[in-house]
């Protein structure tokens, strides 16, 4: 998990809602889930592009 994330997090916090999450849990499911898009969209435009989509979106946000 990067910075970036800290601080989508950071911006997205409401002490109203004190709710504890694992976020760098919840951050992995959302960034597998948009890897998961790039490979389902990249049918029919060859699987390379999806590959490249999701080896890009994981480097973004520090995901493994």
């Amino acid at each position: 998990m990067n910075e970036r994330i800290r601080k989508l997090a950071e911006e997205s916090y409401n002490e109203f809602y004190n709710v504890h999450i694992d976020l760098e849990l919840f951050v992995e499911l959302i960034v597998q889930e948009c890897v998961n898009i790039c490979f389902s969209e990249a049918k029919g435009h060859g699987m390379a592009f999806g590959e490249h989509c999701g080896i890009v979106i994981k480097e973004h946000f520090g995901v493994k």
